[in-house]
C-alpha cells in the first residue's frame, strides 16, 4: 500500500493529531504530532514474514504499540476515504 499525501489532521480519542508524511530510507514514515503535549510518535507500516502487515512505533517502544496500531488504523482510514489506495 503506497501513501501520498500532504500533512493532515486526524482526531484521535478527542486529541487533534498532525500526521506528516515523510520517506526515510525508502520507507514511508509518519510523524505524529499530538496536540496535547505527548510527545511526537513516528510510525510505520511493516510486514510480517508472513505477509501480514503490522504498524510500528520507530524507534519500536512496546509502551507506544497500541498507539501505534490505533493511529495507522485511522490513517489507512484518512487514505481509503481519499480513494488513495
Amino acid at each position: 500500500m503506497a501513501f501520498t499525501a500532504d500533512d493532515f489532521e486526524l482526531d484521535y480519542f478527542g486529541v487533534m493529531l498532525h500526521i506528516q508524511v515523510l520517506e526515510m530510507q525508502e520507507r514511508t514514515v509518519f510523524r505524529v504530532i499530538f496536540t496535547d503535549g505527548q510527545e511526537d510518535l513516528y510510525i510505520t507500516r511493516a510486514t510480517l514474514t508472513d505477509g501480514r502487515k503490522y504498524w510500528m512505533s520507530v524507534p519500536e517502544n512496546p509502551k507506544r504499540q497500541d498507539d501505534a496500531v490505533m493511529i495507522g488504523r485511522s490513517i489507512v482510514g484518512y487514505f481509503k476515504a481519499l480513494g488513495n489506495v
